[in-house]
């Protein structure tokens, strides 16, 4: 691929963002609220259980592909029971703190809380999953784990809803009639919180239609190459090439050889992935 040596240094800014949604196999495009989630993570870190919910909601395509290349405290390991909400279906996931300061819970509807529902700023939410009461971290000074309660970390203050396109709980999809607004918005949060760049999105997903994803990724990378672009295409791509020609030199004698070998592939592919992480955008 010929790349303009102009180009070299190019990353995507909010005013790029039409652009892309306007390529041919572009679905939409949903980009990453530093706005939202900063005055989420500055409430949620105060050492009190807060006066109105923390909400996040994430698509479930995230959720269960790329939300490890993400810094979202969202997913299945804050799970105590139940699970995580689906797309536009009205469900929450909380924790049983919050069930009791917001709802009236008490130790004895706590234990059937997973189906009931509760109303919360004038909807109306199934509960599907409660949030973990405890998390083990690391005290770096003395190098010691410990065991704290949740109601001093941030996780224990966060719900988890069903994502919505035309609500935006940390994960803003893209409208032409609100998108200056989340640009305002973002810019001014950035430069007020000393962010380096604030013209650059932080993290951009890119849903496109069956069979678009190869040349949009092309496009891409021709337009603005010093992104860092993560996709089932380019994964693929690379693994097997990967396995061309490293595998072909195994004699295919002992299978469980082969098998442990594909599984380093995988690995292997998501820690290079991770290493050359940028924190700036994700497709």
């Amino acid at each position: 691929m010929d790349l303009d040596s102009e180009n070299y240094d190019r990353m995507i800014t909010y005013e790029d963002i039409p652009d892309i949604v306007s390529m041919d196999g572009v679905e939409n495009v949903i980009l990453y609220d530093n706005s939202y989630f900063d005055t989420l993570y500055k409430t949620a870190n105060e050492d009190r259980l807060p006066g109105k919910l923390n909400l996040i909601a994430v698509p479930e395509s995230i959720a269960q592909d790329y939300l490890h290349q993400t810094d979202i405290p969202y997913g299945t390991e804050y799970l105590e029971e139940g699970r995580l909400p689906l797309d536009n279906a009205h469900e929450i996931t909380i924790s049983k703190k919050l069930l009791e300061k917001h709802f009236a819970y008490t130790n004895e509807t706590l234990t059937r809380a997973i189906g009931s529902r509760v109303n919360y700023d004038n909807e109306t939410y199934t509960i599907v999953g409660i949030i973990n009461s405890y998390d083990s971290r690391v005290n770096y000074e003395n190098e010691t784990y410990t065991t704290v309660d949740i109601n001093d970390i941030y996780y224990n203050d966060i719900c988890y809803i069903s994502f919505d396109a035309k609500r935006n709980y940390g994960l803003y999809q893209y409208d032409a009639d609100t998108f200056d607004e989340f640009v305002t918005r973002n810019i001014d949060n950035k430069k007020t919180n000393d962010y380096s760049y604030p013209e650059y999105a932080n993290e951009i997903f890119i849903f496109t239609a069956n069979g678009s994803e190869k040349p949009i990724l092309d496009k891409l990378f021709q337009e603005y190459p010093a992104e860092n672009y993560i996709s089932s295409e380019y994964v693929s791509v690379w693994k097997k090439t990967f396995n061309e020609s490293v595998l072909r030199e195994i004699i295919i004698i002992n299978r469980k050889i082969i098998i442990i070998n594909g599984i380093v592939v995988v690995l292997l592919v998501v820690i290079l992935l991770l290493l050359n992480k940028k924190p700036v955008s994700k497709v």
